[in-house]
């Protein structure tokens, strides 16, 4: 499959070793041509409609 104008956002998350607190980190990359081998898992979803 090939997809174009891709958007991948990549959520990790750090816990601080002192106050154990969950840190959330989102970083995106925009991509303009993707292709997926088969056997990979994806999810393709269209954009949010707002209004």
């Amino acid at each position: 499959m090939i997809l174009g104008d891709v958007e991948e956002t990549v959520t990790t998350v750090e816990i601080d070793e002192e106050t154990y607190e969950e840190i959330y980190k989102s970083t995106k990359r925009n991509i303009p041509m993707l292709f997926v081998r088969g056997d990979g898992v994806v999810l393709v979803a269209p954009p949010l409609r707002v209004g």
